[in-house]
């Protein structure tokens, strides 16, 4: 009997599950007791509220009809468009089933081939414009996946626009085929995506009741941790998706409480960059040939080769949905599922409670340094629109100061702040609206002087260039953007004490991450084809016959910095049969893949920062009081003894 309920076990992904047993009476009193935290901290919306999120959109499927109606007659008088259709489609959280109470809904407008974009951003925004349930209603159009924002009746919501090759779009209009994305534009094939990935993905997981309840889990530890936004280089909803589901495919009879447990397991171990997959990439589409240069390949593509935590999409074309990650972004995401990891262990222990999981981490306990981005605005509209384009843009200053070689660490908070009613700035007196963003700094221990005039000119002048041309902001734009540098004990200043208090002290995890492409627990990475093991590489995506090395351009030396930006990526792959090979001129000391900073009781440092903002100096001098290294601690308590040992199943 045991034998065929095991043969019943759903085997998906691109590799064979690490374990098929199910769960025991503790896993069920754990997941139990889970899903009372999870309704604890809201992440279950009550019933008025579920019926309130469908009626909006059921009002929102009736605008996009009657628009479309509206615009069909205009564009085709003769009356053979009557039967146009259009329809509205809900993709991410909310269509997975794991939204929570006041979370945004995602949707997706499709429309037939004879309304076009320009129609969405102008007339159906102006229709919208005019509802009385609407507000806040601004549009992204230059967004890499053009986005229309708003509330509706209080219900926020981001509308995307598809346009398909088809003459009628009818109320059973399915996204499935992939025949469906010829002769679209781009911008219609990232919006599309959404929704189906939305539906391969729970196709993809064995159960999907177990895969929701952890999904709900890991989103909420996300985002109280500062670790859930795509735009500002972390990992966004799909993404952390995609790592459940991978954790669902290896073990697929597990209980909830067990698969967030393995998702930090799985991923505190795994050998980034080799990329998550949750089904082998079909790049042999001669029947879309034009798509094809859209699946992420980085064989063929410079650019994919850099990606430094590449999370792949299942569906046609395979992109990857962590590209906007930073160095930094990627070592505070590391470290966060290692701490994961180690509460996990204590919650199975009963040394702590979901909980502890749970509770929002403090941001400015942090670092001591910061950068505070200030924006002043006149309206509200100045403010949504100038707004989004800037949230979207601080990304690229955190990159910027990635490569001054005096900085381990620019972590950008997630969060926006309004400043303090007491906070004075240098800003027009007009501009009563003023939204805050902050980026933590942790310098390098030999750091003495440190000048980032260049780095922050460089990034205002960019977004003042970019924001001239963006709809909606335009050359005429009177906001202000203002940067600084200030330490941790003058926050004070310019926001409130509740927002320096809330969340508890952050705790650096006691298992830091080893360094980016070592294995934790053996200093081999072994590719086998067997059945009887896990591959760690896709049957379907055959490993580069020149190493990546010799293909990189020229002009990128094969080298690290000595603060340890990578200067190209690199895979640090060894055959289990063969000596190491070492692709960095750099010893792994100089990398910080974790805090190096200087010793608290060191009396000699004075670090001075210069910034140059606007047509002023400030100028910062103080002794600089920085955390001591933690050090390692090996091993890893709790484990099984089977999994202790064990080569978390990769795919290269």
């Amino acid at each position: 009997m045991a034998a065929s309920v095991t043969d019943r076990t759903p085997h998906l992904g691109v590799s064979q599950p690490i374990s098929t047993l199910r769960p025991d009476q503790k896993d069920i009193v754990m997941t139990d007791q889970l899903i009372a935290t999870l309704k604890k901290f809201n992440s279950y919306e009550p019933k008025e509220e579920t019926e309130k999120r469908m009626e909006v959109l059921r009002s929102l499927n009736r605008l996009v009809k009657e628009w479309v109606k509206k615009v069909t007659a205009i564009k085709i008088p003769s009356g053979e468009g009557a039967n146009a259709g259009g329809k509205l489609f809900t993709f991410g959280s909310y269509r997975l089933g794991v939204h929570s109470s006041g979370a945004d809904i995602d949707t997706l407008a499709v429309v037939p081939r004879h309304i076009d974009r320009t129609d969405f951003f102008t007339s159906f925004k102006e229709m919208l414009r005019q509802d009385p349930n609407v507000t806040e209603l601004h549009g992204v159009e230059e967004a890499f996946v053009p986005v229309m924002k708003l509330k509706f009746s209080g219900v926020e919501l981001d509308i995307l626009f598809a346009r398909l090759a088809l003459k009628e779009v009818p109320d059973t209009q399915d996204l499935f085929d992939d025949q469906l994305l010829r002769n679209l534009d781009q911008e219609s094939v990232r919006s599309l995506n959404g929704c189906r990935v939305a539906e391969l993905l729970l196709k993809l997981v064995p159960r999907q009741k177990e895969f929701c309840i952890a999904l709900r889990a890991i989103k909420l530890w996300a985002k109280n941790h500062g670790i859930y936004s795509n735009s500002m280089g972390f990992f966004g909803g799909i993404s952390w998706a995609i790592l459940v589901a991978r954790a669902c495919q290896l073990y697929p009879n597990a209980s909830a409480s067990r698969i967030v447990h393995r998702m930090f397991f799985i991923f505190s171990t795994w050998t980034w960059p080799h990329p998550v997959l949750l089904s082998a990439l079909d790049q042999d589409r001669n029947d879309i040939p034009t798509l094809c240069d859209l699946i992420w390949d980085p064989r063929k593509k410079n650019s994919d080769r850099f990606h430094l935590m590449p999370i792949i999409t299942p569906a046609f074309p395979e992109q990857n949905s962590t590209h906007n990650v930073t160095r930094s972004t990627c070592h505070i995401i590391r470290n966060e599922i290692c701490e994961g990891l180690e509460i996990c262990k204590d919650i199975t222990e009963g040394k702590a409670t979901w909980e502890d999981l749970f509770k929002e981490v403090k941001f400015f306990s942090r670092y001591k340094h910061y950068i505070a981005l200030i924006m002043a605005t006149s309206t509200e509209e100045e403010e949504l629109n100038y707004g989004g384009f800037l949230e979207s843009r601080i990304r690229l200053l955190v990159q910027s100061l990635e490569r001054n070689q005096d900085i381990l660490i620019a972590h950008n908070d997630t969060n926006k702040h309004r400043p303090s009613p007491n906070a004075k700035f240098d800003v027009r007196p007009e501009n009563t609206r003023i939204t805050i963003w902050f980026i933590g700094l942790e310098f390098a221990e030999h750091a003495t002087n440190l000048d980032l005039t260049s780095e922050i000119q460089r990034f205002r002048t960019n977004v003042e260039l970019q924001a001239s041309g963006v709809k909606g902001i335009g050359p005429n734009s009177q906001v202000e953007i203002d940067m600084f540098y200030m330490k941790r004990t003058r926050l004070f200043s310019i926001i409130g004490a509740a927002a320096l208090k809330k969340g508890r002290d952050w705790k650096p995890p006691k298992n830091p991450p080893p360094p980016m492409g070592q294995v934790p627990y053996r200093t081999t990475v072994a590719r086998t084809s067997s059945t009887n093991s896990v591959p760690t590489t896709p049957t379907t995506l055959v490993a580069p016959s020149t190493p990546l090395s010799e293909a990189m351009p020229s002009s990128e030396p094969d080298s690290t910095t000595n603060n340890g930006t990578p200067v190209s990526r690199k895979r640090l792959v060894q055959e289990a049969t063969s000596t190491s090979e070492t692709v960095t001129t750099s010893t792994l000391e100089d990398v910080p893949p974790e805090k190096r900073t200087r010793d608290d009781t060191l009396e000699e440092p004075i670090l001075e920062m210069v910034v140059e903002v606007a047509n002023g100096v400030v100028e910062e001098s103080s002794e600089v009081e920085l955390d001591k290294d933690n050090g390692h601690l090996n091993g890893s308590n709790g484990l099984e003894a089977s999994e202790k040992h064990m080569e978390v199943p990769q795919s290269v």
